[in-house]
């Protein structure tokens, strides 16, 4: 069962380097690379928001495959998830 963490697109590019400070590049650009080493996969979703008469807003999800691998996640990067 994967469970789903929402993120803004400023906060993803904040954590997205610091993932390629520790681990390198390739593993951002390797979806299955990503999924093995931290447990999720990332994904744009886009959608409407409520009440805004039909603004589009854009949100990447981070689908996470694994309750332990989210856990040391949010551990070790909650700076970044929160911020």
């Amino acid at each position: 069962m994967t469970k789903t963490l929402t993120l803004s697109h400023k906060n993803w590019n904040n954590l997205r380097n610091k993932i390629i400070e520790d681990y390198g590049q390739a593993t951002v650009l390797i979806s299955w690379r990503l999924r093995t080493t931290l447990g999720f996969t990332v994904r744009e979703h886009r959608g409407y928001q409520p009440g805004a008469e039909g603004h589009e807003q854009s949100i990447i999800c981070l689908d996470f495959w694994d309750d332990q691998l989210q856990t040391m996640f949010l551990l070790r990067y909650s700076d970044y998830v929160s911020s």
